[in-house]
C-alpha cells in the first residue's frame, strides 16, 4: 500500500510540473505577444510622430528637452543632436519668457493647453506664428513626469488674415470719406425741405439718412475690427454722464428703427470713466441686434441700475431667442447663429464681436440671457467714477 501511495505522489507531483512548465510556457509566450504589440504600437507611434506636418517636443518639468521630431527641425531649424538636453527657452522670444512658467503651472494642474497662439523663434533668428497644444506625460502612478508639446506653424495663416484685415481697413476707410460727404449732403437737404412743407421727397430724404446711419455704423465696425486685430485700439478715455449717452443711443435708435417702441428705464446722474465714442459703438450695436432679431411692433427695453458701485446697463428684446449652444460663441468674430428663423437677418457676424472686445478693454464683459422663443437679455456693467456732476 506505502509503495502505492508513493507512485501516486510521483505522478502527481510531476503532473504538476508539467502544469507548472505549461503555465510558465504560456507566461512567456503572453509576454512575448505582448511585447510584440508593445514594439508594434511604439513603431506606429514613432512613425505617425515622424511624418506629421507638426513639431512633436517632449519636455521635463524643468524645460528640458527630452525629444525632437523631424518636423521640428523643420520647423525651428535646429536638429534634435542641438535641441535634446537644451532649455525649451532656447525657442522663446524674450518678451514671451513668462508664457513658459504660467503654462507649466497650468500642467502641474493636470490640465491641457489648446491652440495656444503666440510666437518662437527659429535658428536663423525670426520669429513665426505658431499654435502650440501642450499636455502633461505622467506614468503609471497617475504622477507628471513631464510635457509633451504640439507646435504647428500657423504663419500664413496670421499673414492671410493680416492682408484680409489690411483690404477691410483700406475698403472701409475709402468707403467712409463719400459717405461722410453724403450724410451731410442729405442732412443739408432735409433743412431746406423741411421749410418748403414738401412731405415726400422729406420722408425720402429721412430714409436716406437713415442708411447713411446704417452704412456708418457698418464701416465703423469694419475699421475697430481690423484695429482689435492688429492690437491697436486704444481707449480714449474721459469723465462723462453715462445716462446723457444713453439718451443719445435711444434717441437715435427711435430714428433707425421706428418700427419698435424702445423703453428707457433711466437711472440717476452720475459719472463714469470710459471712450464714449466706443462705448456708444456698444450700445449702438446691442440696440441694432435687438431691432434686427425681434418682430416689428416689439418692445425693446433698455435699462440703466445702479448696483453697489457699479452701473448695470441691459438691453432686452422679445425677439427669436438664442439657443445654449449658440450662446457659447456668440461672441466669436464672424459667428452667426444657425437659426433657419434668422436667414434673412443681415449682418457679418462682428457686431457681438466687437461689443465683447471693446467691453474687454474697459475691463468688464457682454452677458446674454436669453431662451428660445422668448428673446434675450444683454448686459454689461461700469464703475461707477463718481456721483457729482461734472
Amino acid at each position: 500500500m506505502d509503495s502505492y501511495n508513493s507512485l501516486n505522489d510521483k505522478i502527481g507531483s510531476h503532473k504538476l510540473k508539467e502544469i507548472e512548465l505549461n503555465g510558465n510556457i504560456r507566461q512567456q509566450e503572453l509576454l512575448i505577444e505582448a511585447m510584440r504589440l508593445a514594439e508594434e504600437k511604439s513603431a506606429i507611434l514613432n512613425a505617425i510622430i515622424e511624418s506629421t506636418d507638426d513639431a512633436i517636443i517632449s519636455k521635463d518639468l524643468n524645460g528640458t528637452i527630452t525629444s525632437w521630431n523631424n518636423s521640428a527641425e523643420r520647423i525651428f531649424g535646429y536638429t534634435a543632436e542641438e535641441m535634446i538636453g537644451q532649455s525649451i527657452l532656447k525657442l522663446i522670444p524674450a518678451d514671451r519668457q513668462q508664457e513658459e512658467p504660467l503654462i507649466l503651472n497650468q500642467l502641474k494642474r493636470g490640465q491641457r493647453v489648446d491652440h495656444f497662439e503666440t510666437k518662437r523663434r527659429t535658428k536663423n533668428g525670426c520669429f513665426i506664428d505658431v499654435s502650440l497644444t501642450i499636455s502633461p506625460v505622467k506614468d503609471k502612478a497617475g504622477n507628471i513626469i513631464g510635457l509633451s508639446k504640439i507646435a504647428r506653424d500657423i504663419t500664413d495663416k496670421k499673414m492671410a488674415e493680416q492682408r484680409k484685415n489690411d483690404f477691410v481697413a483700406i475698403v472701409s476707410h475709402e468707403l467712409k470719406t463719400p459717405l461722410t460727404s453724403m450724410k451731410s449732403y442729405i442732412q443739408l437737404a432735409l433743412g431746406k425741405i423741411k421749410e418748403s412743407n414738401e412731405s415726400f421727397i422729406e420722408s425720402v430724404l429721412t430714409r436716406a439718412h437713415t442708411q447713411t446711419q446704417k452704412m456708418t455704423m457698418m464701416i465703423n465696425d469694419f475699421l475697430n475690427l481690423s484695429r482689435i486685430e492688429e492690437g491697436k485700439m486704444p481707449l480714449n478715455r474721459s469723465r462723462f454722464v453715462l445716462s446723457e449717452l444713453i439718451d443719445e443711443v435711444v434717441e437715435e435708435g427711435c430714428i433707425l428703427a421706428p418700427n419698435h417702441l424702445i423703453e428707457y428705464q433711466r437711472c440717476s446722474r452720475f459719472i463714469v470713466d470710459a471712450d464714449k465714442d466706443k462705448l456708444c459703438q456698444v450700445m449702438n450695436n446691442l440696440l441694432s441686434n435687438a431691432v434686427k432679431y425681434s418682430d416689428p411692433g416689439t418692445v425693446i427695453s433698455i435699462c440703466c441700475k445702479i448696483e453697489m458701485d457699479v452701473v448695470v446697463v441691459s438691453f432686452s428684446d422679445h425677439g427669436l431667442g438664442i439657443s445654449a449652444e449658440d450662446q457659447k460663441r456668440l461672441f466669436e468674430r464672424f459667428y452667426r447663429v444657425s437659426d433657419e428663423r434668422a436667414k434673412n437677418v443681415s449682418g457679418f457676424g462682428i457686431g457681438l464681436y466687437l461689443v465683447a472686445e471693446i467691453l474687454k478693454l474697459h475691463g468688464s464683459k457682454i452677458t446674454v440671457s436669453s431662451e428660445i422663443g422668448k428673446g434675450s437679455v444683454f448686459s454689461f456693467c461700469l464703475p461707477i467714477e463718481s456721483k457729482e456732476l461734472i
